[in-house]
């Protein structure tokens, strides 16, 4: 979103919050919670996960710097839908609700950065669904993984790293898919050398491959076992 605003007006949005700091793993936002505020990330990681009516949590998103968080809620006058978590140190500004509405009626084109925002998180919503209808679950956990490691990894050597302190079992809900077909299609991807799993850790060592790997559907679906009758395909 602050990609999308000149020079002037970004740094009059920023100069209305107050500058905070989280550490790795603190609640940002609470599910349930009233609205005040608005997050405005500068630098650093953040997941967006919702608690559930069954009692399991799903990893809906992760947000990085120049998004906004929470203006959803703001806007509707309704409490928080999800929760917000860190996944690393994050520092971000936060916008109180009253001054950050008042902006944006003096500023018509920060209504259409923020709703182009919303826009692109809708449309990425759209794909994500679409993908779970329609593309077989070992290609869902390629695209996933080669997207979040392209917006929030990091360069090593001829490899990348995504060290978000991220669970299986949420990347596997990110996914769409159950947690063991998330850990068989590691586990392919491991052998083939494309990626590594640690603790709470992504190893890419080969990212063209992963790339190859989630467009497989439309090409060659056997070339790296995405029919594998070993793996679930949904």
């Amino acid at each position: 979103m602050l990609g999308l605003l000149g020079a002037r007006t970004r740094t009059a949005l920023l100069d209305l919050g107050n500058s905070v700091t989280y550490g790795p793993r603190q609640i940002v936002i609470r599910q349930g919670e009233p609205s005040h505020h608005v997050v405005i990330p500068l630098a650093g990681a953040l997941k967006v996960v919702v608690d559930t009516e069954f009692g399991r949590p799903v990893l809906l998103a992760l947000r990085g710097p120049g998004d906004i968080l929470g203006e959803m809620s703001v806007f509707e006058g309704r409490s928080r839908s999800a929760n917000v978590q860190t996944c690393t140190p994050v520092q971000a500004r936060l916008v109180g609700k009253a001054r950050f509405n008042e902006f944006l009626d003096r500023h018509p084109d920060v209504w259409r950065a923020v709703a182009s925002s919303l826009s692109t998180r809708l449309h990425w919503a759209n794909s994500r669904r679409a993908e779970i209808l329609s593309c077989p679950a070992p290609l869902r956990v390629g695209r996933v993984l080669a997207d979040i490691v392209q917006r929030h990894g990091h360069r090593a050597g001829e490899g990348w790293i995504l060290d978000l302190s991220l669970t299986q079992a949420e990347l596997a809900s990110l996914s769409g898919v159950a947690l063991s077909t998330f850990e068989k299609t590691t586990q392919r991807l491991h052998r083939w050398g494309v990626l590594r799993s640690e603790y709470r850790r992504i190893v890419v060592d080969d990212l063209a491959a992963l790339l190859r790997f989630g467009r497989l559907a439309e090409q060659n679906p056997y070339l790296y076992g995405v029919d594998d009758p070993d793996v679930a395909q949904s």
